[in-house]
Order: C-alpha cells, then structure tokens, then sequence
C-alpha cells in the first residue's frame, strides 16, 4: 500500500509547476554547457604569405569594380587603383592604353565624387605614356565638356586643364585636336562663330547660338570665368613658338636614318585614313593654327571677350586674361601667301 502511494506521489511531482522565489536564479539544467570563454587564435608569417591575395588579381579586381551600379564602389575601385598607382614604383599590370579604356568613358559619370576621383588617378600616371594616346582622351574630353549637366561640363574644364599640363604640345598638335576643342569652347561659351562652307552647305547656311551673359547667374555663373580661363591656357599652348634648332650638316642623314619622334609622324599625308576636313586636318606648327584660328574663331572670340569685361567681377578679370593671351599670340601673325582650296584661284582668269 505504502509503494503504490509514493508512485502516484512522484507522478504528481512530475505535473507540478515549481513555485519561484522572487531574486532567486533559476537552477541550470544538468546538461548546462559554460561557453563563456574566448579562444585566442595564433597567425603564423608564413600564413600570410601563402593566404594572401595577389597583388595583380587584386588590382584587376577592383578595376572590375569601376563598371558597379554602387557610385561608393566605383569611388572606392578608383581610389584604390589611384594609390597603387602612386607607389614608388607604380603598381600598374595591365598598362596604361588598357588602362585608359576602361577609364577614359568614367569622365561623364553622373557621380561627382567619382569624376573627382577619376581626376586624382589620371594625374598619377606618367606623361610619357599619356601622350600617345591623347586624340582618344580629346574625344572623350569633348564629349564631357559637351555634356547636358552643368556639373559635368565643369568636371571636363578640369580634364582639359589636365591634359594640357601634362601633354600640351601633343594635343595642340593633334589631328582633330585644335579645330574641334576650338568650336567645343565656343559652343559652351555661347559665343558665335562662322560656318566653314563645304560641299553640301554654304557660307550663310548653319545656326549660331546667342551671346553668354552672365547676369543673376546663381548657381552656375562660377562656370564661365572658369570656361575663359581653360581657353586662354588652350591658345596659350596652341600659339606658343617653337624652340629653334640650330642647323647642323648631319641634319642631311638624321631625317631620313633616324626615327621620328612625334606620334604619327606621317599622318598630314592621309595615306591609311580617311580624307580629313580642315576641323580634323593636323596643325603641327604654330603659323598654320594661327590662321585656322584668324579665319573662322578670333572675331567670334575678340567679341566674346569684349561683353565679358563689361560684366566685370570674375568673367571680367578672367575676360582680361584671354584678351592678353590673344595679343600675345596673335600679335605677330601674318597672313601667309598660300591659297586655300580655291580661294581666289582663279583670279585673272577669263573661264
């Protein structure tokens, strides 16, 4: 009787809720397991060396990042690739041209701080290997200077000024490099220029735009001194005097053993390329630029300048700036006796 009590009393137990006490801890299971404590983990050198990521693949990585929907990720890729770039010596595997490609159509992104970045790294590669490949860089930099938004335009201000420190010569001297930034400048200035008559249009077929003016400009008024003064340091560069050599009697076998210096030594002649127009065509010394320039852009740009100090403030000092760049330039300019296409050809001549 007495066994059969104490069954039924611990079955009973089995139902019954325990009645806590208050402050009381509640008793750990028996099967409680501490994990309190932290492990210290030992990292060897040699893990390091083996573990760790190539330096190569690493910077095709991120060069792989610079194409991301993310604007941060796309800003961080560029840093990155900027500060490989800036190490002595530069860390760069692929080379400059393959770089370029892929960087050169990032100068329209819509990101500003992207462009900014973009910008640092461009001003860590090296000159001499920038200057081969600038007629791509111009088409590029046109297209920005060119672009809808205002910000963007700005950003390609600061691209040209790049490229002009770095490689000044080579683009003034480039084909489709003179003629096109010339009427790219006047486009973004507003300032008109005359149509150059070809086979399919005349002197008076074309449009102008209407003169830039500035007045109660708030937002972007800080756009066009800054324009006037990209465009002073253009034709400073386009109008510098060359550096006379003298003669020497090996100056016979040096031009024809030796090997040019210049990219596309050869190619004023047009022998593998298309046929060029005058807005493409290669103005390689300075008397050839001035005329171009005499010819189709000094009144549009005399004019320009001439309302911009009216305005005073920045555009007016910035106006005073190009107003001397164009004297010393053009101060001793010439008009030379070559005819151009058929310009008072036939003269004399009863047809």
């Amino acid at each position: 009787m007495g066994s059969s009590a104490k069954k039924k009393k611990e079955k009973k137990k089995d139902f019954q809720k325990p009645k806590l006490k208050v402050g009381k801890a509640k008793p750990k299971a028996s099967n409680f397991t501490d994990t309190s404590f932290r492990s210290k983990a030992l990292v060897l050198q040699q893990q390091l060396t083996e573990n760790a990521p190539d330096p190569t693949e690493r910077f095709k990585h991120n060069l792989s990042l610079t194409t991301s929907r993310s604007d941060t990720q796309r800003r961080d890729a560029l840093s990155y690739l900027a500060g490989q770039l800036s190490t002595n010596p530069p860390t760069n595997p692929i080379g400059t041209p393959t770089l370029l490609q892929r960087l050169l159509p990032m100068m329209s992104d819509s990101s500003g701080p992207v462009r900014n970045q973009l910008l640092k790294l461009l001003r860590n590669l090296p000159a001499d290997e920038i200057r081969p490949h600038v007629e791509k860089i111009m088409l590029y930099i046109r297209g920005t200077m060119t672009n809808i938004a205002q910000e963007v335009k700005d950003d390609g201000l600061n691209y040209m000024d790049w490229l002009l420190d770095v490689a000044g010569e080579d683009v003034v001297s480039s084909a489709g490099c003179w003629v096109k930034p010339l009427r790219d400048f006047m486009s973004v200035l507003g300032w008109t220029v005359k149509v150059a008559p070809t086979s399919t249009t005349t002197a008076r077929s074309g449009w102008t735009s209407a003169p830039r003016t500035t007045f109660g400009a708030k937002k972007y008024g800080q756009s066009f001194p800054r324009q006037m003064l990209v465009l002073s340091k253009f034709l400073e560069m386009g109008f510098k005097p060359g550096k006379p050599t003298p003669w020497t009697p090996n100056d016979w076998t040096n031009n024809i053993g030796t090997v040019p210096r210049t990219p596309d030594p050869y190619g004023y002649l047009g022998l593998f390329k298309p046929p060029r127009d005058e807005d493409g065509e290669i103005y390689r010394n300075r008397e050839d630029r001035q005329d171009v320039f005499q010819k189709r852009f000094r009144g549009a740009v005399e004019d320009g300048v001439e309302m911009a100090k009216k305005e005073g403030g920045l555009a007016g000092r910035a106006a005073a700036t190009l107003d001397q760049a164009l004297k010393d330039g053009m101060g001793d300019y010439e008009r030379t006796s070559r005819l151009d296409n058929d310009e008072h050809l036939w003269d004399g001549y009863i047809m």
